[in-house]
């Protein structure tokens, strides 16, 4: 007779078993929920030896991303272990061997993460989360029954506990793989976390920008990047824009800019926005935003014309930093949706600018003399860019297109 799973002292999985680096390295795919079952959640405010701490909001943003996305991916999870194991091969193909993996169940703790300590943790808050979320709407369902609510509150109640059971099964269901190197000397194993560190080729935020189709932001971006001004003049891997680069921007400042005309300077996409914003309209607004600054800024249409190199505008010209063309996006967007400017009304306030566009900056200039809490300096192509700072900047040439000072218009 089999001995119940509850009792049974030892775990044991299908797997294939190979060779890699010296090591020998097993490989097994588990449910999400079998992943809880096995590893225990890393601890943020202990670091595990031989890894970096975890950064609970890394983690929780991942767990929030396999709740709410059905078809989420994610690469495997690598851990280190000593030798605890048996192996019952069945079959061996070209240097690798399939069969059933056995270790005792008291020597889970023996498992350690090399790679996917914010993806553990965040399986772990995501279950949690389901089953808090689950037991709140269950409460409300009862209590909704015994107040006598009409049907209809009771279905809202219900289809909530439907989804989030629904969600549940999903995290049992879908499966990610796990690799369990062999290795317990210590030295060998912090080589290996560096080793996948420094080899894993980042993201940049440009990248993150053309790929990333669930934002609505990102879905513009083609769009964008066909203006006059920007085509063929973006690049679309790096996200600074220094030295002789000769890209205008980057994909990571067009997502910016057409983030700040939807929302504004300091204003953010979130869930809600993100169902509401239709991609067709942010890209038109944002091109509109684009003409504008071609109409008004001679440096800038001397650029789509090609007869100036970026490179050349930003060694002269403040059009030339990314943080100053944001500026301007989000001054268009505080003029014409909270002050009733058109594009014509815009245009012209720009075109008062345009003068004073050239850098770098003197002692002089209207931004150094006018613009408080020293947001530019005697010197300088660009603003700095902190968030205060950019409000200060759009709220003061938001001030200067409303009261027309007389050192501007004249």
């Amino acid at each position: 007779m089999s001995v119940p799973t509850g009792y049974d002292p030892n775990i044991r999985f299908y797997a294939t078993r190979y060779q890699q680096g010296g090591r020998t390295v097993f490989s097994l795919d588990l449910s999400l929920t079998q992943i809880a079952d096995l590893l225990p959640a890393p601890d943020p405010n202990n670091p595990t030896e031989g890894n970096r701490k975890v950064k609970e909001t890394h983690a929780r943003d991942f767990g929030d991303y396999i709740r709410a996305t059905p078809d989420w991916v994610a690469p495997a999870l690598v851990l280190r272990a000593p030798d605890i194991f048996e192996f019952e091969v069945k079959e061996e193909v070209a240097g690798t061997q399939f069969g059933i993996i056995s270790f005792p169940t008291d020597a889970r703790t023996d498992l350690r993460i090399l790679d996917g300590q914010h993806r553990t943790l965040g399986i772990h808050l995501a279950i949690r989360g389901i089953a808090a979320d689950l037991e709140k709407s269950r409460s409300m369902l009862a209590t909704a029954k015994k107040n006598g609510e009409v049907q209809a509150v009771l279905d809202n109640f219900q289809a909530k506990i439907d989804k989030l059971t629904d969600q549940r099964a999903r995290l049992s269901r879908d499966r990610t793989s796990l690799q369990i190197f062999i290795e317990d000397d210590q030295t060998a194993y912090k080589q290996m976390f560096f080793d996948i560190a420094e080899n894993a080729l980042g993201i940049t935020s440009s990248v993150k920008a053309r790929f990333d189709s669930r934002k609505v932001v990102n879905r513009a971006l083609d769009g964008v990047m066909k203006h006059a001004l920007f085509k063929d003049r973006v690049d679309l891997e790096q996200d600074r824009m220094g030295g002789g680069n000769p890209n205008i921007v980057g994909a990571k400042q067009i997502a910016e800019i057409i983030r700040t005309i939807a929302v504004g300077i300091d204003g953010r996409v979130g869930r809600r926005l993100e169902d509401e914003l239709d991609e067709g309209e942010l890209v038109e607004k944002t091109n509109n935003f684009l003409d504008v600054l071609l109409a008004a800024f001679p440096a800038l249409e001397a650029v789509a014309d090609g007869t100036v190199l970026p490179q050349d505008l930003r060694t002269s010209n403040l059009l030339g930093s990314t943080v100053m063309l944001r500026m301007l996006a989000g001054v268009y967007a505080e003029l014409t949706d909270r002050q009733a400017f058109d594009d014509e009304d815009v245009t012209e306030f720009f075109a008062q600018l345009a003068p004073s566009m050239a850098g770098p900056l003197t002692a002089a200039s209207i931004w150094v003399e006018h613009v408080p809490d020293n947001v530019f300096t005697v010197g300088s192509l660009s603003p700095r860019s902190r968030r205060q700072d950019l409000k200060t900047l759009r709220d003061t040439m938001v001030k200067w297109a409303l009261d027309k000072p007389v050192w501007l218009t004249s």
